[in-house]
């Protein structure tokens, strides 16, 4: 993620949304619950900056945008929580159980958590992300979705 996008939890008629990027980022992703169809839907928006530095500019070319939004744009994963305990006794010794304290109140978001641990001393919160099973499922949803363009007349599939 750019530092110039931001991540944000909005409130809305009783539900919260979930967005990152901005209409002018490379990127605008938006998160939310489909109550109709009974899902969580993420919706990715991939803007011209983004296709056209990864030179897809045609719609032969979005077979490609599997590949270059997921994971680097696109990935949900987890904290293991033992690995980051582990890392902050060795690093700080005896406060570390108040730092790990800090970041489960911060865990709801990751970019929050990370800049916690960062102001803590925890360079590389990375490492300590674990990719969930899901984003294999995203990763053949996307990969189905693009195989629509993949013909000579990409509007006429329809599997």
């Amino acid at each position: 993620m750019q530092p110039s996008e931001r991540v944000a939890a909005v409130r809305t008629r009783k539900k919260v949304d979930f967005y990152y990027g901005s209409r002018k980022s490379d990127k605008f992703v938006r998160c939310y619950k489909k109550r109709e169809v009974g899902a969580y839907r993420v919706e990715v928006e991939a803007h011209s900056g983004l296709l056209r530095r990864q030179r897809i500019v045609g719609l032969d070319d979005l077979v490609r945008l599997p590949e270059v939004l997921c994971p680097k744009h696109l990935q949900f994963v987890d904290l293991d929580w033992n690995h980051l305990g582990r890392h902050l006794a060795k690093k700080i010794g005896d406060r570390s159980d108040g730092v790990l304290a800090g970041a489960r109140r911060r865990r709801t978001s990751i970019l929050r958590l990370q800049r916690y641990l960062r102001r803590k001393g925890v360079l590389n919160t990375h490492r300590f992300l674990v990719p969930r099973a899901i984003n294999k499922d995203v990763t053949r949803a996307l990969k189905r979705w693009a195989r629509g363009f993949d013909s000579e007349e990409p509007w006429a599939n329809t599997n």
